[in-house]
C-alpha cells in the first residue's frame, strides 16, 4: 500500500510566494500538488478535461496515469486526494487564497 503525502502548500513557496524553481524535481512535485488543489477545489464537480490529473506513481517502475480523485474535507478544509488504482493519496494544507484555488471562482462557464 503506498504512503500517504502530507503537504502544506506553502513550502514548496520561495520568499516572494511563488512556488520555487530549484531543485527541478520539487518544482515539479509542486506543480503537481498545485494542480490537485485546481481540481479538487473547481466548484463543479463536472470540472473541465484539462484539470484532470493523472497519479504520477511509478508501481513496478511502470507508470499509472489513472485519473486522481479529489475533494475538500469541510471538517479541516484540507484538499484530500487518492489514486483509485493504486492507492497513492495525500492531503495538501494551506491551499486557501493561493492562485490555484477555485473555490471561490464566480461563473466558471464562461472560461
Amino acid at each position: 500500500m503506498a504512503d500517504t503525502w502530507i503537504t502544506d502548500i506553502t513550502h514548496f513557496f520561495d520568499e516572494n510566494g511563488e512556488l520555487i524553481k530549484e531543485p527541478p524535481q520539487a518544482r515539479k512535485l509542486a506543480e503537481y500538488f498545485a494542480a490537485i488543489i485546481v481540481m479538487a477545489t473547481y466548484p463543479d464537480p463536472e470540472y473541465p478535461p484539462e484539470y484532470r490529473v493523472a497519479c504520477r506513481r511509478r508501481p513496478n517502475r511502470k507508470p499509472c496515469q489513472t485519473e486522481i480523485a479529489g475533494w475538500l474535507d469541510h471538517e479541516t478544509d484540507d484538499v484530500v486526494w487518492i489514486c483509485p488504482k493504486c492507492q497513492d493519496k495525500g492531503i495538501i494544507s494551506n491551499w486557501q487564497g493561493t492562485i490555484w484555488d477555485m473555490s471561490n471562482c464566480e461563473d466558471l462557464s464562461t472560461h
